[in-house]
C-alpha cells in the first residue's frame, strides 16, 4: 500500500505517467507492478477529485443573501412606483451592486 500511497501522491503533484513510471522503475518495480499501480493510483486519484467537491453550505448562504437582497429591492422598486423616487432608485443601486460585486467575486 505504501507503493501506491507513493504513486497518488506523485499524480497530486501533477507528475505526467512516464514521469511516475521513472519513479517507480526506481523504488525497484517491474513493469506489471507499475501498471497496476498507475491504474490504481489513476481511480483513486480521480475519485478523490469527484468527492472533494465544495461544500454547499456556503453557497447555501450566499443563495439566501442573494433573494434577500432581491426581495429588499423589490420593496425599493415598488416605493418608487408610490413616489419616493430618491431613496428607491438609491436603494436599489445599492442592493444590485452588492448582487453584482458577489455574484463576480469567488
Amino acid at each position: 500500500m505504501n507503493k501506491l500511497d507513493y504513486s497518488i501522491s506523485l499524480r497530486e503533484k501533477g507528475f505526467s505517467t512516464n514521469e511516475i513510471k521513472i519513479k517507480l522503475k526506481e523504488q525497484g518495480l517491474e513493469d506489471s507492478q507499475i501498471q497496476y499501480y498507475l491504474k490504481k493510483s489513476d481511480d483513486i486519484y480521480l475519485n478523490q477529485l469527484i468527492h472533494n467537491k465544495k461544500s454547499k453550505a456556503n453557497d447555501k448562504t450566499k443563495k439566501g443573501m442573494k433573494i434577500l437582497v432581491l426581495m429588499v429591492s423589490l420593496v425599493l422598486l415598488t416605493s418608487v412606483f408610490f413616489g419616493y423616487a430618491r431613496i428607491g432608485i438609491l436603494g436599489i443601486f445599492i442592493f444590485w451592486s452588492l448582487i453584482g460585486y458577489s455574484s463576480f467575486r469567488r
